[in-house]
């Protein structure tokens, strides 16, 4: 699954830079509305929970035996990096879940013109 969240996390990325691009009668350029803010904090809760999982842990160097030397010290460093988002995983879970719900109910409401996705600014 770690594989597969890391290909959504980029697609999730690539939205954002999506929700940047305007076409309309009124605006046509890059800007920032209120949807951008919304996929953005979905797309940087999302970036804290991948790196945070067990299984990305555990492919930094949770097989080693030790992390004294050459490539095994980088792998212990980011073995510990990793292990310091690990304690806070549920938090990245359940805040990149709700903000999930809550980025599709978003899209959803303007897709359907529910509501109307505030451009905010334009360059």
């Amino acid at each position: 699954f770690l594989y597969a969240a890391m290909i959504i996390l980029v697609i999730k990325w690539w939205d954002v830079t999506h929700t940047m691009h305007f076409h309309s009668a009124t605006h046509d350029g890059y800007g920032v509305s209120i949807g951008t803010f919304v996929m953005a904090i979905e797309a940087f809760l999302l970036t804290m929970y991948v790196p945070s999982c067990h299984a990305l842990r555990h492919l930094a160097g949770g097989m080693l035996d030790r992390w004294t030397t050459g490539i095994s010290r980088v792998r212990g460093v980011l073995f510990e990096k990793i292990s310091v988002l690990n304690r806070s995983h549920g938090f990245w879970f359940w805040t990149s879940l709700t903000f999930v719900f809550l980025g599709d109910l978003w899209v959803l409401a303007v897709a359907e013109g529910r509501l109307s996705d505030m451009v905010l600014f334009v360059v």
